[in-house]
């Protein structure tokens, strides 16, 4: 039973709880401050830092798993295909103009095409052909850095994309140290190797499938032996189904009736 007193009745409020005042209504309340110094957090739920060198400090030293860098390594030479190819673009030969001859058309082609080949040859050389084992986990750091300077204020996405970063033999923006160990052809092959978590339980569930697999047509083998011997033994193609699903089939009716029975078959 509540024994709060209530406003006198007669009134637009009457009848209602009077008011009480609360003697810890001014209490001070201690709030536990959000993380602010990139300490929590990793690549697939990284932290929003505030200024380019909390968040160059923090995407240097965070942990890389090595199941994301043995993929990234696996994956290497379509990445650096998917890198570069995204980089020069396909060939194209120059629109003719009126006035060019067969022959200068021609020649047109040709140094334009020659052109575009060295340009792809430089990007090769630019790319290495095999990845540096040493290097790819700053690789990575340093590609996700990029990536995610859009969580900074204006200015500081300015500084990320300025700064000059030494990874194995470039030194480099992060843009350039990411080109140059082709993660934008590897995150544009595997959107999800970056952002998602390694499921550990993949490789089971391949397993278990094989297995499923190997255990149907088994089965299938199986079953397929049986309805040989059934038929050599005199049963009609009529039995045989009936058995198979586990029915009565009565004795076999002969060689003779069940050979005519697989003919209407």
């Amino acid at each position: 039973m509540r024994t709060q007193p209530r406003t006198p009745a007669g009134g637009p409020d009457g009848g209602r709880f009077a008011a009480t005042s609360r003697s810890d209504a001014a209490t001070d309340v201690t709030l536990v401050p959000m993380n602010s110094d990139g300490s929590h957090g990793s690549i697939f739920f990284p932290e929003r830092l505030h200024s380019a060198d909390e968040h160059l400090q923090w995407w240097s030293t965070v942990p890389v798993p090595d199941e994301v860098l043995q993929a990234v390594m696996d994956d290497y030479s379509n990445s650096r295909a998917v890198t570069i190819n995204s980089i020069v673009g396909k060939w194209e030969a120059p629109p003719k103009h009126p006035e060019w001859s067969k022959a200068e058309y021609e020649a047109r082609i040709r140094e334009h095409g020659q052109k575009h080949n060295e340009i792809l040859e430089g990007w090769k050389e630019r790319v290495p052909e095999k990845l540096d084992r040493f290097a790819v986990r700053d690789a990575v750091r340093m590609h996700l850095a990029w990536t995610y300077r859009y969580t900074l204020p204006t200015e500081e996405q300015t500084r990320v994309e300025q700064t000059q970063i030494t990874v194995g033999e470039i030194t480099g923006t992060p843009a350039e140290v990411s080109t140059r160990y082709a993660m934008p052809g590897f995150a544009d092959r595997h959107p999800e190797a970056l952002t998602r978590l390694p499921d550990d339980n993949a490789e089971v569930r391949k397993q278990l499938a094989q297995l499923r697999s190997q255990v149907d047509t088994f089965g299938q083998r199986s079953s397929a032996h049986y309805a040989g011997y059934l038929a050599e033994n005199g049963y009609s193609a009529q039995q045989i189904d009936a058995e198979l699903r586990g029915e009565e089939t009565g004795p076999p009716v002969g060689q003779k009736k069940a050979l005519k029975s697989f003919k209407k078959g």
